[in-house]
């Protein structure tokens, strides 16, 4: 799997064509039989779904069959496509385009159909979902997880970095040839101890030299990310990676030991309990500055005030209960909302399109149970850059 970035974010954000279709689906990470016909069944059934939605839009069956289809092949996919599931699937049918990612992500299933993508879910996981990343690192085997606080997705990294030392430097090279020993040598520095100095300073810099290339790699996907990330390896080598980093979420604190055979939900535990307490903080901070800046018109605590900052970027931190729907239109003349009680074609859920431009403008978005909002019960809730 790849990681889902904030550039492939707003590149969907820009789509608006007749007949944008989203659907999300949770998916079964276990392989077999079981696995993939469950799965097979819920896009099935979200197909049908759109199916139906189309029809209300005036596409006739031919038509809609057509457009369709390529989705419709996926379920006949087997070897390819539902082989390599997280535990959520988001796909898009737009035009004659079709895109879809594996995420590690939880969601309901759900079918939208407009003239732009439906995007929230995602809005969500680029900040509120506890993204991180995490790399099991040793001079042997490197790998690489995206993660939330409740799921763990292993990521394709060969052929963008290099696996083992040995494909850096050549020859053998165990690590714990490459030992630590503290309380030596100038304070601050670890020192390494081989078969002689000259050997210690060498087996320094080849570890060096595989940590920079990790990094450079590692820096081809992660350039424009700001997740953290958690490294996991043996304490003597996350001093050596440090330096070679230059990734600016780099997390201080690591994973101590060898986990080359750690369970992966081993390893999601001991992440999760390095970076929570900074998205706790963070989402708490976004709270604490709503009720601060309340009183001083620089946070909006109703869809009629909310809606229309956060569409035209004015939103620093959004809040949306989960589950929720806001059907209606946005007026841009005079920036505001008519709200209509049940979805039409014309409206658009609101609720999305105010976190697709808090994404674009540089904001936060956090989906939240209606008794963790701000203000408690609210469907929206949002910080404001400026007074309304």
């Amino acid at each position: 799997m790849d990681i889902f970035k904030r550039s492939k974010f707003l590149e969907l954000s820009e789509i608006h064509q007749p007949h944008c279709v989203s659907i999300y689906i949770p998916t079964e990470r276990a392989g077999g039989e079981e696995g993939r016909y469950k799965n097979k069944t819920r896009l099935k059934n979200q197909l049908k779904e759109a199916a139906t939605e189309l029809q209300v839009f005036g596409l006739s069956k031919t038509e809609i069959e057509e457009y369709l289809k390529p989705a419709q092949q996926l379920l006949d996919d087997e070897r390819n496509f539902w082989s390599e599931q997280s535990d959520a699937l988001a796909l898009f049918i737009y035009g004659n385009e079709i895109k879809y990612f594996t995420l590690p992500l939880e969601v309901e299933e759900y079918t939208y159909v407009s003239n732009h993508l439906y995007l929230q879910p995602l809005a969500n996981m680029l900040h509120g979902s506890g993204r991180h990343f995490i790399m099991m690192l040793s001079l042997n085997e490197v790998k690489f997880y995206e993660a939330t606080r409740h799921t763990l997705t292993p990521v394709v990294v060969e052929g963008l970095i290099p696996q083992a030392l040995t494909e850096t430097v050549g020859g053998d090279l165990e690590e714990n040839s490459l030992q630590f020993r503290s309380g030596q040598g100038e304070k601050g520095q670890a020192m390494y101890h081989g078969h002689g100095a000259g050997n210690e300073t060498e087996k320094k810099e080849e570890a060096a030299k595989f940590f920079k290339e990790i990094n450079d790699g590692l820096m081809e996907m992660l350039h424009d990310e700001d997740a953290p990330l958690v490294v996991a390896c043996v304490d003597y080598l996350f001093p050596i990676y440090m330096e070679a980093n230059t990734y600016s979420n780099l997390c201080d604190e690591f994973i101590p030991g060898n986990h080359e055979h750690t369970e992966p939900v081993k390893l999601k535990e001991m992440a999760w309990d390095v970076v929570k307490d900074r998205f706790e903080k963070d989402q708490q901070n976004g709270v604490d500055r709503y009720n601060q800046l309340l009183d001083d018109g620089k946070a909006a605590y109703n869809p009629e005030q909310a809606l229309p900052a956060a569409i035209i970027g004015q939103a620093e931190t959004l809040f949306i209960q989960k589950g929720q729907h806001i059907w209606g239109t946005y007026q841009q003349d005079d920036n505001k909302v008519k709200i209509d009680a049940t979805q039409q074609v014309g409206n658009a859920d609101l609720l999305n399109k105010a976190a697709v431009e808090t994404i674009k403008h540089g904001g936060k978005v956090y989906e939240m149970a209606a008794d963790e909002m701000p203000d408690e019960g609210s469907v929206i809730n949002a910080v404001l850059r400026y007074k309304m």
